[in-house]
């Protein structure tokens, strides 16, 4: 009896300790929001809603400063988010450099930050990031390749698929897509080229303005090397022969029944979109009303032959999405990037160093309603986009 009452008198003791660990709220909290890097000195995240998901649901309001000032919370796991939609007319007169967007164009200020831990006081701090509400998105990229039904590899398949993620009708008539270049070691990577990006090829869509019509939630497959069904030449492949383009030469070679898509400038005697299996690829959409064939060419640094890489000013740039080579040891070198922050803050990669896995880059999707979806777009791949392995068209019965 002795015994069984020091037990329980041990366990009670546990208890009470255990509520004096785990505190039912946690008080004086404090959480700071930092504007993004191009805002102007005095613009501050003011009076904007914070919604903090997880164990307890809260709806808290920044302060004049950007801040929740002592705020109480129930401990553990919370997914926090917020957003700040400004016109591009307004956000023109908050940066540094204006011309960065379009004043006709929106912007969101936002962050999301999931499975942030809450269990004792500490002051939070994150850091917001600002996006062009776009309405044309490279939303898919499959440059993977995989194998044939011979179990040889196979890289004939490869497209890229352009989504409107808006709720208005938008066009590709005219507009560009382009693969920056390639080489190894990097020949111009962002890191030192803060301005530009380095072409090695370039297409452009045909149509005269409204030729070439997107509709809302609806895409345009552009079929990199051949516009046919694969799945014939390898089960584990894709059916592209009812894509909008393919990409082949002045002489009409390749699906008589698919739109060409030209090549317009190329750093190299390949006639089709040279998607690599394995990457680097930056595939980058872009618009001008310039004649981009008198745009400079140049060498690699430090040569005088070999390819010759168009330059693009990173201000004309729709989308852009950075494809990484993976490396078995260390992972993707992010010193690669080709393409600037501001056009994507991170990166994707497919889980094979040299591909023939059939995995496709693929955005997220954001949100969904009755009648479409919305995919994510933060300009930031490491976000928006995942790895599928199955380069299916999603879409393709609802081709337009």
């Amino acid at each position: 009896m002795k015994t069984r009452i020091i037990f329980i008198a041990t366990l009670l003791c546990v208890l009470v300790s255990c509520e004096r660990i785990a505190p039912s709220m946690i008080d004086g909290m404090n959480v700071t929001f930092e504007m993004p890097d191009e805002f102007i000195a005095g613009i501050t995240y003011a009076g904007k809603e914070v919604s903090f998901e997880g164990s307890a649901s809260y709806k808290l309001r920044t302060d004049e400063n950007g801040v929740i000032s002592n705020f109480s919370v129930v401990p553990g796991i919370y997914n926090i988010t917020t957003s700040w939609e400004i016109s591009g007319e307004k956000y023109a007169s908050m940066v540094s450099d204006p011309s960065l967007v379009d004043k006709k164009s929106k912007v969101v200020v936002s962050v999301s930050v999931s499975g942030q831990k809450i269990f004792s006081k500490a002051d939070l701090q994150f850091q917001l990031s600002s996006a062009v509400m776009k309405s044309l998105i490279i939303s898919r990229i499959y440059y993977s390749g995989t194998r044939d039904n011979m179990d040889r590899t196979y890289t004939n398949d490869s497209y890229i698929e352009i989504f409107n993620n808006s709720d208005e009708v938008a066009y590709l008539d005219g507009k560009y897509i382009a693969l920056a270049e390639s080489v190894s070691p990097a020949a111009y990577p962002a890191k030192d080229n803060p301005d530009s990006i380095y072409a090695r090829q370039i297409c452009r869509f045909p149509g005269k303005g409204k030729d070439w019509p997107v509709y809302p939630g609806k895409t345009r497959i552009i079929a990199a090397k051949s516009a046919r069904n694969h799945i014939l030449s390898a089960s584990t492949s894709v059916d592209l022969s009812n894509a909008d383009f393919e990409v082949k030469d002045m002489d009409g070679s390749g699906n008589p029944d698919v739109v060409m898509l030209p090549i317009v400038s190329n750093s190299t005697t390949i006639k089709t979109l040279n998607l690599i299996s394995g990457g680097p690829n930056a595939v980058f959409l872009f618009e001008t009303e310039e004649d981009i064939q008198k745009w400079p060419e140049v060498f690699q640094r430090g040569k005088t032959s070999g390819e010759r890489f168009r330059r693009i000013h990173r201000s004309v740039v729709i989308d852009g999405v950075e494809c990484l080579k993976n490396n078995v040891q260390s992972g993707p070198d992010l010193n690669t990037k080709r393409l600037q922050n501001v056009i994507d803050a991170g990166y994707a990669c497919i889980s094979s160093v040299n591909g023939y896995n059939h995995e496709v880059v693929s955005r997220k999707i954001a949100r969904k309603t009755e009648d479409r979806y919305y995919l994510m777009d933060t300009n930031n791949s490491s976000n928006d986009f995942e790895i599928i392995t199955d380069p299916a068209i999603i879409n393709k019965e609802e081709k337009q």
